[in-house]
């Protein structure tokens, strides 16, 4: 338990699992060509897009990295778990855990394999909502002559949570007409999608969370 306990294990872990994911979603980025040959937007095309075999051009490359990049944060997640104090912080651990794990799991199971890819998606989603509320939490209640990191760094969560909850909306919204996850054919794709923009927004969000907490510690 020393290993994760270590503020360095959850430094390294956890940026190494960002920028895996990162680059990875760059390189698939600038060589993607959708099935009309049009390029890559996050205004109005999902991430688990940029796995599409078939279709992605550097599919292998973008699922590998979500695959790393979900291992690296299951490390940084039971680290900080560890470091934070408090049972809260432990149980907070380990949901980080799972949604790093499901992370991975999008990785393994790109959108092609639309069931078991929705299914990780959606784990990942509510685990990652979860863990952000309740780190948060443990953050910014931290007792006093007990701080690990400034309370003032519970803010970061903030915009990672309103994220979710504002995904997880559209998602169920999206639902009722249609698999909430699943790329529209290219004739009906919307110039501008609020939940592709608001996956991108989560995405996003968690990378300025894990590095704002990497340099805070």
């Amino acid at each position: 338990m020393a290993f994760f306990s270590d503020p360095l294990t959850f430094k390294i872990a956890g940026m190494a699992g960002v920028l895996a994911g990162l680059l990875g979603s760059l390189m698939a980025g600038f060589f993607y060509r959708g099935k009309d040959g049009e390029r890559y937007s996050p205004l109005n095309h999902f991430i688990s897009e940029l796995g599409e075999e078939g279709v992605s051009a550097k599919a292998g490359w973008f699922n590998l990295s979500l695959i790393v990049s979900g291992l690296c944060l299951l490390a940084a997640c039971i680290s900080l778990g560890l470091i934070l104090p408090g049972t809260l912080a432990r149980i907070a651990g380990v949901i980080g855990a799972l949604c790093a794990l499901s992370l991975a799991l999008v990785g393994l199971f790109p959108l092609n394999l639309y069931k078991q890819h929705a299914a990780s998606a959606m784990a990942f989603f509510r685990a990652g909502l979860a863990m952000l509320i309740l780190f948060t939490f443990v953050i910014i209640t931290q007792p006093e002559g007990a701080e690990r990191i400034s309370r003032f760094y519970g803010l970061a969560g903030l915009p990672g949570i309103a994220a979710f909850v504002y995904f997880l909306a559209l998602a169920v919204q999206r639902n009722k007409q249609s698999k909430a996850l699943e790329a529209p054919a290219e004739s009906a794709r919307p110039r501008v999608s609020r939940i592709s923009i608001a996956e991108w927004a989560i995405f996003l969000s968690l990378v300025l969370w894990f590095a704002v907490l990497a340099i805070a510690l």
